[in-house]
């Protein structure tokens, strides 16, 4: 029976201090306060769990030169102030946002690609990443996800020269194709 007690005691405990912390404002929200590693030990682990547990199983993808350059014009347009680039440091935007985002060159290789689907998709709730499910179709979404496959492969030069490239063609839309 006092184990009973003991441990309802530290549940109520564990409540109250919670509630207490969330209302006085002692908790510091701010982008510039950093987190302690425990915060990030633990949030890290709830984002990768939760990205694991509501992305599809992983599919082995391919995808053509086009696909690639629709890709790279939606990341140079949209994901490049925050994630960089090869030769391409991250924004003022970027540099604002706590957590810090990823640079994809070196870590999107640990993220299957329908795990990076569903990261692209739905955004991450409180670092910043938004969900751009919501304005894109999932064949954007996929050649983003190809391009980023790429990333690690890039040299400064490379995607410099994308960018030239993209500029030229700029005037030229093509409709997305349909990938499965």
């Amino acid at each position: 029976m006092r184990f009973v007690a003991g441990f309802i005691t530290a549940i109520v405990l564990t409540v109250v201090a919670a509630a207490v912390v969330s209302v006085t404002g002692v908790y510091n929200v701010a982008a510039t306060f950093p987190q302690s590693e425990l915060e990030r030990i633990i949030l890290g682990n709830v984002m990768l769990h939760s990205v694991r547990a509501h992305s599809a199983h992983d599919v082995s993808k391919t995808w053509n030169e086009d696909q690639i350059r629709e890709g790279f014009q939606e990341y140079n347009e949209m994901c490049v102030y925050c994630h960089g680039a090869p030769g391409r440091e991250t924004s003022d935007i970027g540099r604002g946002l706590h957590p810090s985002p990823p640079n994809l060159a070196e870590t999107a290789q640990r993220w299957k690609n329908s795990e990076l689907f569903w990261i692209v998709k739905n955004g991450i709730d409180m670092t910043g990443m938004p969900a751009f499910g919501a304005t894109h179709g999932d064949d954007t979404i996929w050649n983003i996800v190809g391009f980023v496959r790429q990333l690690p492969h890039l040299t400064a030069e490379d995607y410099s020269g994308m960018e030239e490239r993209g500029t030229e063609s700029h005037g030229h839309d093509t409709e997305p194709q349909e990938h499965h």
